[in-house]
């Protein structure tokens, strides 16, 4: 159940978020989302240590930190070709998709590590650090976003 809730925001998010991406900032937008996530994660160890976790937390966890990887990646994904010069867009592209499938295997591996020896609660707080030093790193940007796009204006029948 928790599988299928934690799917729901990426279809109700994703035409939304890129929308969102181009109205604010999207270092904003990523930062936040990579706290957020950060944020609803951490809860599981603590309430894990407290002996007060449950499965509505769960659902509860996967469904915010599933939201806020949709908004990250959907302002990332904006974010990139003012980082690079046009000629080099697909490129990029490509050494991004890359890079995210290493990290996914060489993540799986850790994560699994990580609970054989800390326990599944307690081997969050590796996820929990990922997302602050993605955090962290997103700050250190120093690039100007191109020009937020106005919203448009509601027309009256």
């Amino acid at each position: 159940m928790a599988g299928v809730l934690g799917q729901l925001p990426p279809a109700l998010l994703a035409l939304h978020a890129g929308a969102l991406a181009d109205r604010h900032s999207k270092r904003r937008q990523m930062i936040t989302s990579d706290l957020v996530g950060a944020a609803a994660l951490a809860t599981v160890p603590v309430a894990g240590a407290l002996g007060a976790l449950a499965l509505a937390q769960l659902v509860i966890v996967a469904v915010v930190q599933r939201a806020a990887s949709v908004l990250h990646d959907a302002a990332a994904i904006s974010l990139l070709p003012s980082l690079v010069d046009r000629s080099l867009i697909q490129r990029s592209n490509s050494r991004v998709g890359a890079l995210l499938a290493i990290a996914a295997t060489a993540g799986s591996h850790l994560g699994a590590a990580l609970t054989a020896l800390l326990g599944p609660a307690r081997a969050l707080i590796g996820d929990v650090a990922s997302f602050l030093i993605s955090a962290g790193c997103t700050v250190r940007i120093q690039t100007a976003e191109p020009a937020q796009a106005a919203r448009p204006k509601a027309r009256r029948l």
